[in-house]
């Protein structure tokens, strides 16, 4: 077979130019979805189609496809995709409504669109005969005739139990594959039981979502705070102490993959699951996130120029890392992008499906290390904002994590001073959203110049104190008997943090040669993102000034992008060809950096007529 071929599929009319090979292989390079059921293997018969039209030569019918096709149906030129081969020039094939796999709602999730579902996971149930003195076929090869497939890679710890498994079974088992590879083989029929996780390694948090592999439903979820966060908030501040020795680097992993495995118990329990049903884990994490979690020692992404140990997905059995599910079960990683931007971007990605429009947009992760893409269908730039963990309370005198008891949201009106809590509880500090609204709001009512200075140290809400304080919540209502109060140093740490969001989405702007006013949607990913005021933010310029409409609250963007990665095996490999389209910017060496970031720190916005009496 030389050459190339051309096949047009119908009814989408898409026209594919492909290396001669069988049409499904065509249909997936093409992301053409047929149904595969056994993963092109030739045992399901699932994938007929019609070959309409050919001006060339085609494979002959196969000992597989007359097990499934009869002779007036070969007449018609009716064929597996997974068996036959376009040869040489070209041919329509179409597609019957049977044979496609239609693409179904993920429950449970905020996911842009719909996916087909398509997980690497797969189960094959079958009833082995019997060996005697006529049938004297080994275990192995019994096996693997009677599941119909030739094993990539089979586990030890199957090889040296495999007789006493399928007598124990009775030779009536389940084989379960990833891809090709054999990881476990189980008694009966255990074909309606099949699981995975999707988990974000976050620096502050670690989310996961138990996912049932046959519908895309998320029957349990659970997180925590990552542990790790008692070596430093700051990602800097972890690689410091990972990279000081081998126990450091041990003692750090270990923090993260115990919290996981309470949490894979807990989500366990709740869905009434075994943790063996449970055969992959997709996970994803900023790139010393992925790195502490792997083990790999982080040392070299925090010096020039910055480079992370790898970049590609890999997946590697889970009793690697000792992680409760299935032993064998696999545990796979997105693939990074740069040293400071990893699979969680990647992630928000798959999610948000930014390359797949021609028109312009933004998406930001707002966090410790804030992550900015800008981009279309034709290629996307990304940089890492070092914005600090002011966004999430950290070095703010009265700032909190969001959690209950945490103000969320502020605002002034008739110059009262109002604010909500997480939970409707007692206040106990300012968590990132009620920061944002705080210092927008104080700048609206002239409490505050651009450069976050008091303009009027008698008013009555200043304090003075060893400096001066304004005075957000008396004693009297706080849960703590104490005032919560914010300080010029207060404010001009969130300004630095803020000052450096911008300075990244100004910079990516203009080396995409685009003004805000083109952008025709804005992605405000993560936790942060999800009750941020946005006129606020707009105000201050944390994010373009736009149509508010076109500004989505987008949520937990990465864990649902590794949900679509749990849930489908194609996704995974498009990914790799769509990071093909990004561009990393290291703001470091731009230098223009330093100019927009001291440009980025003041708020410009009009001063309105709010006062506080």
């Amino acid at each position: 077979m030389t050459g190339k071929v051309t096949i047009t599929f119908e009814p989408e009319g898409k026209m594919i130019t492909d290396s001669p090979r069988s049409v499904l292989e065509i249909s997936q390079n093409a992301g053409i979805t047929l149904r595969s059921d056994c993963g092109g293997i030739g045992v399901c018969g699932k994938c007929r189609i019609q070959i309409a039209k050919k001006y060339g030569s085609i494979s002959p019918p196969t000992d597989k496809e007359l097990k499934f096709l009869t002779a007036e149906e070969i007449a018609q030129n009716i064929r597996l995709a997974c068996q036959v081969k376009i040869l040489s020039g070209t041919a329509t094939i179409y597609i019957p409504k049977e044979s496609r796999n239609e693409a179904r709602e993920i429950s449970g999730t905020a996911l842009e669109g719909r996916i087909s579902l398509s997980p690497v996971i797969q189960k094959v149930q079958c009833q082995l005969p019997r060996p005697s003195l006529e049938d004297t076929l080994p275990d192995l090869e019994r096996l693997t005739i009677g599941v119909g497939r030739i094993f990539n890679q089979i586990p030890l710890s199957i090889l040296t139990n495999l007789p006493a498994i399928l007598r124990a079974a009775e030779w009536n088992i389940t084989a379960v594959f990833c891809n090709n590879d054999l990881i476990a083989l189980e008694s009966g029929n255990t074909t309606t039981e099949m699981y995975g996780v999707a988990i974000d390694i976050g620096s502050s948090k670690i989310i996961c979502h138990l996912v049932d592999l046959l519908n895309g439903v998320t029957i349990a979820e659970e997180h925590a705070e990552n542990p790790q966060i008692m070596y430093g908030e700051d990602v800097v501040s972890r690689i410091t102490f990972a990279a000081k020795n081998p126990k450091n680097l041990k003692k750090i992993q270990s923090l993260v993959i115990d919290t996981i495995n309470a949490l894979i118990i807990k989500m366990s329990e709740k869905a009434g699951i075994e943790k063996d049903k449970i055969y992959e884990i997709v996970f994803d994490g900023n790139t010393v996130m992925h790195h502490l979690f792997l083990g790999i020692n982080p040392k070299f992404i925090g010096v020039s120029p910055f480079l992370p140990g790898l970049k590609s997905q890999v997946s590697f059995p889970s009793r690697d890392l000792g992680l409760e599910i299935l032993p064998e079960g696999k545990v796979t990683s997105l693939p990074l992008i740069a040293g400071y931007v990893g699979s969680d971007a990647v992630a928000d990605l798959m999610l948000t499906r930014i390359y797949e429009k021609s028109e312009y947009s933004l998406l930001i992760d707002i966090g410790t290390n804030s992550e900015i893409m800008v981009g279309n269908s034709e290629k996307i730039l990304v940089c890492s904002a070092p914005s600090g963990p002011s966004f999430e309370g950290a070095h703010i005198s009265a700032g909190m994590k969001a959690v209950g008891g945490a103000i969320e949201t502020i605002s002034i009106e008739d110059g009262k001073l109002n604010y909500t809590t997480i939970g409707n509880r007692k206040p106990k500090g300012i968590c990132g959203s009620g920061i944002i609204d705080l210092v927008a709001e104080l700048f609206s009512a002239g409490i505050i110049t651009k450069n976050g200075k008091f303009t009027d140290l008698s008013h009555p809400r200043i304090i003075k104190r060893v400096v001066p304080e304004f005075l957000v919540v008396p004693k009297e209502e706080t849960d703590t008997d104490r005032d919560i109060t914010i300080t010029e140093k207060d404010i001009n740490e969130f300004l630095l943090a803020k000052g450096s969001l911008r300075a990244g989405w100004t910079i990516l702007l203009e080396k995409f040669g685009i003004s805000q006013s083109e952008i025709s949607r804005i992605w405000l990913a993560g936790s942060f993102g999800t009750h941020i005021n946005i006129e606020n933010a707009m105000s201050l310029e944390l994010i373009p000034q736009v149509d508010p409409d076109l500004v989505v609250l987008a949520g937990e963007t990465a864990v649902g992008g590794s949900k679509i990665a749990l849930l489908s095996g194609s996704e995974r490999e498009s990914i790799k060809k769509i990071l093909m389209k990004v561009k990393y910017v290291e703001l470091s060496v731009e230098k223009s950096f330093n100019r927009e970031y001291l440009r980025s720190i003041p708020i410009y916005h009009a001063i309105s007529s709010n006062s506080i009496l």
